[in-house]
Formats: C-alpha cells, sequence, structure tokens
C-alpha cells in the first residue's frame, strides 16, 4: 500500500515561512478570480467570496503545519509504545497520508456533498432548474467554490479523523501507562489541540457568511456543522481512552497500597506505639497521595491554554460580525 501526501499539502511551499507565502499566494489568486468574475461587487453587501479566499488560503497551509505536528507528537511517545518496530514504522507512515484511490474517493464524496448543498442553495431561491438556467458568472464561481470547499474539508477533515483514531487505537492498546511519569502521555493531547485548532480557525470565518442582506440559515448551518461535529470527535478521540486507562491504573494501584496499608494496620499493636511499622506506613500513605494527584487527563499546561484561548476567538468574531452589520444597517439608514 503506498502512501502519498495529501493533495492540498502538495501545493504548500515547503521551505521557511512558505506556509505563509502559500496563504498569501492562494488569498491573492481567489481574490482576484472572484473580482474579475464579479463577485465582489454584490449589491448586498454579502463578505462570502472573503469567506471563500480566507478559508480555502487556510486550510491549505494550516493543515500542512498540523501534519507535521502530529507527527512530532508521535515521535514522543514512540518510546513508550509496545510495538515491534516494523508495526511503528507503519504507523508513523498512515500518518503522513493516504493513498490516492482513498483521496479520490474522498474528493468524489465531498463533491457530492457540495453538489447537495448547490441543490438546496438554489432550490430556497426558487424551482433549481429555473435558477440555475439564470446565474452569471459572478455567482457561477460562488458555487464553484462552494463545490472546491466541500472537497477540501473533506479531505482535511477525513485526514485529521484518520490520524487521530491512530493515536486513539495506540492509546487503548500499546502505549505503557507510568503513573509517576505521565510526560509521555502528552502527545495525545497535542494531536487532540492542534487538530481541534485547524477546525476552529475555519469557523471563526463563518461570521462573514452572516454579513448581507440575503443570509440564509441554508447557506451558514450545514458548513458549520460539517466542521463542528467532526471537530468535537477529533477532540474527544484520542484523549478519552488515555483517561480511561489511567483512571483504571490509578484504582488498581490505590488498591494494592490500600491492602498493604491494611496488613501493617492489621495487628494487635497501636501504631503510635510501633516506630518500625509507623516507619514502613508513612512511605505508603505518602504515595498513596501521589497516585490520588495524578491527572487523568493527558493535557500540559500549554496545549490546555492554547486551546482555551483559541476557543475565546470563534464567539468574540460572531458577536463582532452582529454589532458590524447592526452598525452598517445604521448608517446606511
Amino acid at each position: 500500500m503506498s502512501i502519498h501526501p495529501l493533495w492540498p499539502h502538495l501545493l504548500v511551499l515547503d521551505f521557511p515561512y512558505g506556509r505563509w507565502l502559500t496563504f498569501a499566494v492562494i488569498f491573492a489568486v481567489l481574490y482576484l478570480i472572484f473580482y474579475l468574475a464579479g463577485s465582489l461587487d454584490a449589491g448586498d453587501g454579502s463578505a462570502t467570496p472573503y469567506f471563500f479566499c480566507f478559508v480555502i488560503a487556510y486550510l491549505i497551509p494550516a493543515s500542512h503545519y498540523i501534519s507535521r505536528h502530529t507527527l512530532e507528537a508521535f515521535s514522543s511517545i514512540k518510546p513508550s509504545l509496545s510495538l515491534p518496530l516494523n508495526d511503528l514504522d507503519e504507523t508513523e507512515k498512515s500518518l503522513q497520508g493516504t493513498t490516492i484511490s482513498t483521496q479520490i474517493r474522498i474528493f468524489c464524496l465531498g463533491s457530492i456533498a457540495g453538489l447537495t448543498h448547490i441543490y438546496f442553495l438554489l432550490t430556497v431561491e426558487g424551482e433549481f432548474l429555473k435558477t440555475l438556467s439564470s446565474i452569471g458568472i459572478d455567482t457561477g464561481v460562488l458555487l464553484l467554490a462552494i463545490l472546491f470547499i466541500w472537497s477540501l474539508l473533506s479531505c482535511v477533515i477525513t485526514f485529521l479523523i484518520g490520524n487521530v483514531e491512530v493515536f486513539a487505537r495506540l492509546a487503548r492498546d500499546n502505549v505503557r501507562i507510568d503513573l509517576l511519569d505521565t510526560s509521555n502521555l502528552h502527545g495525545f493531547s497535542r494531536v487532540a489541540v492542534y487538530s481541534t485548532l485547524l477546525l476552529l480557525g475555519a469557523l471563526v470565518a463563518f461570521p462573514l457568511l452572516l454579513i448581507g442582506d440575503n443570509t440564509t440559515w441554508i447557506s451558514v448551518v450545514p458548513g458549520f456543522l460539517g466542521v463542528f461535529l467532526p471537530m468535537v470527535y477529533i477532540f474527544l478521540m484520542p484523549i478519552l481512552p488515555i483517561k480511561k486507562r489511567v483512571k483504571l491504573a490509578k484504582l488498581k494501584e490505590l488498591d494494592l497500597i490500600q491492602l498493604q496499608i491494611n496488613q501493617l494496620a492489621s495487628t494487635g499493636k497501636s501504631l503510635a506505639e510501633d516506630s518500625e511499622k509507623l516507619s514502613s506506613l508513612l512511605p505508603l500513605l505518602e504515595y498513596k497521595r501521589e497516585i490520588r494527584q495524578v491527572a487523568e487527563w493527558p493535557f500540559d499546561s500549554p496545549a490546555l491554554l492554547r486551546l482555551l484561548f483559541y476557543l475565546l476567538i470563534p464567539p468574540l468574531t460572531w458577536v463582532g460580525a452582529a454589532l458590524i452589520e447592526r452598525l452598517v444597517d445604521k448608517l446606511s439608514l
């Protein structure tokens, strides 16, 4: 089975600051296409072309960046995996891309989703075939952008889901749990957080679709749910198995500690009168306290703070978009 990089990643300039340059070039090219097609001159004040410019230009280099972080996270947990060397190599290779046939299949499924969305968008305006025959170049370019962005989102999201499912399998079956040092588990949270942040960045742009007089729920809700629901799955998938295993390991270790404590305390002498027994008991109590304090969620502080910060951005952008639209409405009166 031959693994190939994702087709969007082939567009990324792979040198220092190449991703930033890729974003700028794709944004500029898309902006020029919309400008020449007249899509930017819509009289309803719609910001939909800017949404497509940003999301497409953002997803391609950002997903390339996240794929590199996923490989780094795998390298950090690699020493803790109980897998043969061949299986480790195969697993690492699977995180780098997919087969060409899989990418073609996903592209086709994304195109079908895009065509379905276009169908419902046009039926809102009236009879489908009548509406389709009356669209101009400006609207036609926007419809092609819808088709492309669904294909791109399908490719990126399925790639992220595939990677987090690999990490979930490793978390369930292969990673060794050391309750006194859980730093080797932080790679699982980094994959969850960085993959989630990628999709959060796309959600930030959705308020652009709310700007304008002709905004309908069918133009916003399908795409929003198509990003948000997989994002929740991607976040939870790699960390829930780790939480479960750490919790079970803690309970098992605490039971063993309590058994030893009970054996020491079962003799007739008072602990205050038996200094030898007391000296044996104190380390067990200290160890029990340490095990109880072991965090079950595999988050390191930087990753958690970064996630919390980015979670605040979409609501703030949505509020900002609503305020801007109200301000524009008042000024236009």
